[in-house]
């Protein structure tokens, strides 16, 4: 899952150690570094690799293996961003292609292998978490050919969207709905996705309503945000497989994530 980080402030502590002064040069140097590295990430069911390669800074500390020669091969990985600038809203483009700025908000895309039926190498595609882990789901709902479950007991809903003539690829959507009992939980403003990227591995990440932006970036009240519709159809019981307007925005939103990994990853023997 990603994070929303705020670390403003963090190196002002004037009672460090000189090991923790020594470890702290060391992630403003990471944070300002622009020198392109490759990440390998190692398929669970091939010989295959990912392969992203960015600016240093754009991994933040998700490296955790010695950089040898400008590659690293780990399990998994993170790339992180200014936070609106993968939400599909009108933001600074060029925040993208830059480091990171950890004084203000951020989001991540976490990179990982997908994991085959246990006792095989076999990856099984549509409704593919559903497939893998179905202990975790109970369904709620079943309306237009669509399907609607619980994960867990906490009352946070799955759903599953398959690749298609729409949708690139499958993912799903967990999300809480709304709770008038406590408006100021912040769990109806995020929700999380995974999406299957080059048949093998998984990229997953987190999209925030309008109440996590600001300034220029956040959004007329007359914007129709498929993350904030979200939240409105449970405000007034209606259920999201009677939307599918709002379902295609979250498949927009993860086609145009897919584009960008894309064209700055490849998959190797």
């Amino acid at each position: 899952m990603l994070l929303i980080l705020s670390l403003s402030g963090c190196f002002n502590s004037n009672n460090d150690s000189e090991q923790d002064k020594i470890k702290k040069m060391e992630e403003q140097r990471i944070m300002t570094d622009t020198t392109e590295i490759t990440v390998r990430i190692p398929s669970k069911v091939s010989d295959k690799k990912l392969e992203i390669t960015l600016p240093r800074c754009m991994f933040g500390f998700s490296i955790k293996n010695k950089i040898i020669d400008g590659t690293v091969e780990q399990i998994g990985a993170s790339i992180i961003f200014a936070l609106p600038t993968l939400s599909g809203f009108p933001n600074d483009e060029e925040a993208i292609h830059r480091c990171p700025d950890f004084s203000k908000p951020v989001v991540g895309l976490s990179f990982a292998p997908l994991f085959p039926q246990v006792g095989t190498k076999k990856l099984e595609y549509g409704n593919y978490w559903l497939k893998r882990e179905s202990y975790q789901y109970t369904l709620k709902e079943k309306k237009n050919n669509q399907e609607l479950y619980y994960i867990g007991i906490a009352g946070k809903q799955t759903l599953f969207i398959n690749k298609s003539e729409t949708s690139q690829q499958d993912f799903k959507i967990d999300f809480w709905p709304f709770d008038p009992e406590d408006i100021s939980n912040a769990y109806p403003h995020q929700i999380d996705i995974y999406s299957v990227l080059d048949k093998e591995f998984s990229v997953a990440y987190t999209i925030y309503s309008s109440r996590f932006l600001h300034g220029k970036h956040k959004p007329p009240v007359s914007q129709n945000y498929f993350a904030d519709r979200l939240i409105q159809i449970y405000k007034h019981n209606e259920s999201i497989l009677d939307h599918p307007e709002i379902q295609l925005g979250f498949i927009q939103n993860n086609n145009r994530i897919l584009d960008y990994i894309h064209q700055h990853s490849k998959v190797v023997d």
